[in-house]
């Protein structure tokens, strides 16, 4: 979390929402003298002969590994059946909010020299937007034939909105769901998975058994700011206040599925992998069988089927209900950048156009667990065949409806920083919630104010 912090330091938006969006956002940044607005980008794409000077375009992203692989196997594709084109991409460190990736495009912005396109992390999409840096794709999207809002599942534009307006399209997208062992459910006599938290904190309970290097837990809460916005806005609390002004999440109401973890950990029945290698080490205790729920991205659900193998059946569940069921969105939106020429804008906008339309669309999404994105991806035989075979995958899609966008400020990357550390001293240090996330959210009005 400390990159977020390092990101909106030299990127100089420590400030109010309303500050960086009329004074610290677009005047201290040198863009080039080429920038352009969408106007200069029409709909269609960039076709034709191969020339001997194809538009050379550059795209940042900020995943890796087989992931890495996946995109390089699609940009030969989309570079060999579009030679007038070259899209060079590159791996440029993680991509979460004040990932490397993301500070690596802070400053090439701030030296006029960004990539075309860039994968941007859906709680860092209003920091660009705010900055006036990002291509306004709204009058794109509404004209495209492949890339209309319409055509979008419900729910999975919210996040690439800012101020009413487009500024991204979305790219590897996930929501947080319960992952759980069918094998250890049946041995406990549970017959479904749980759908609210009394039920969730029976089942755990019901779950936990053995001791010691032994010991198995009934659930495993994930030490992250992104189930924690889960957490509030579905126990019935907000994040921040209308005018995005003030702190709420420390009111009772938003409270209950905090404490209900809290309490899960207090009492032996959950298990807390502390550090900042807390994801990873969650995942693994699940696909080990230490664990027999937790939440997680669906973006895991490819690791976790590869590392449990044959060990035991799992599933996947909607997120249990608190007083509602709201979902926040995760994963990354591409982007256009302003500071490159309209032929490179152009060009951007049809490789993402390509990416986005179903054949590409399903084909990501099976390689790599990440949600499809168009409806007519869900009406795709080669999709329909895998979900018919791999159902863990159908849950996000259903959760979609339930999504709910975390604030849209600028000012909400270092509100997160200071969440992380209150949930790291609640799970890791055993502070009670009440008093630190209080103590949290006067902070947070603090800078705010």
């Amino acid at each position: 979390m400390n990159n977020i912090r390092r990101a909106l330091v030299y990127f100089g938006v420590l400030c109010t929402a309303g500050t960086l969006a009329t004074g610290c956002g677009t005047t201290n940044i040198a863009t080039k003298a080429n920038t352009v607005s969408a106007a200069h980008i029409s709909d269609q794409s960039v076709m034709g002969a191969a020339s001997r000077n194809p538009i050379t375009i550059a795209f940042w992203y900020g995943v890796s590994n087989n992931l890495s692989n996946d995109i390089q196997q699609m940009v030969a594709e989309f570079n060999r059946t579009h030679p007038n084109i070259r899209v060079i991409a590159t791996y440029e460190g993680s991509y979460s909010g004040g990932g490397e990736e993301q500070q690596k495009l802070l400053a090439a912005i701030k030296a006029g020299d960004p990539p075309a396109i860039a994968q941007i992390e859906v709680h860092a999409m209003p920091v660009f937007a705010a900055s006036g840096q990002l291509v306004d794709l709204t009058s794109l999207l509404r004209t495209s034939s492949i890339d209309k809002p319409s055509n979008f599942l419900d729910g999975i534009l919210v996040s690439t909105q800012y101020q009413g307006r487009y500024y991204g399209v979305p790219f590897n997208r996930s929501v947080p769901v319960l992952y759980y062992n069918e094998t250890l459910f049946r041995q406990a006599g549970i017959t479904r998975p749980p759908t609210n938290w009394p039920q969730l904190m029976a089942d755990a309970k019901a779950l936990t058994k053995g001791a010691g290097s032994h010991k198995i837990y009934g659930f495993a809460p994930l030490v992250d700011w992104w189930p924690w916005e889960y957490a509030v806005l579905s126990s019935g609390g907000t994040i921040l206040s209308h005018n995005l002004t003030e702190a709420t999440f420390a009111k009772p109401n938003a409270l209950t599925i905090l404490n209900a973890q809290a309490q899960l950990v207090k009492e032996g029945d959950a298990k807390v992998e502390a550090g900042p290698n807390t994801w990873d080490l969650m995942t693994q205790d699940f696909m080990n069988g230490e664990v027999a729920m937790d939440i997680d991205s669906i973006g895991s659900a490819s690791k976790v089927a590869s590392g449990v193998g044959s060990k035991f059946s799992w599933n996947t569940a909607l997120l249990p209900r608190g007083k509602t069921l709201a979902v926040p969105p995760g994963g990354g939106d591409l982007a256009i950048l302003k500071g490159v020429s309209p032929a490179q804008q152009q060009a951007a906008w049809t490789f993402i156009q390509w990416w986005t339309a179903p054949a590409q669309s399903v084909k990501w999404s099976i390689e790599t667990g990440y949600l499809p994105v168009q409806k007519a991806d869900l009406a795709n035989r080669t999709y329909m065949s895998f979900i018919s075979k791999h159902p863990q995958y159908r849950t996000a899609i259903d959760e979609l409806k339930y999504e709910q966008s975390p604030p849209a400020s600028p000012a909400y990357l270092a509100v997160l920083e200071q969440v992380q550390q209150a949930l790291e001293g609640i799970f890791d240090e055993g502070k009670p919630v009440a008093p630190t996330m209080e103590q949290t959210a006067e902070q947070v009005n603090q800078n705010l104010g």
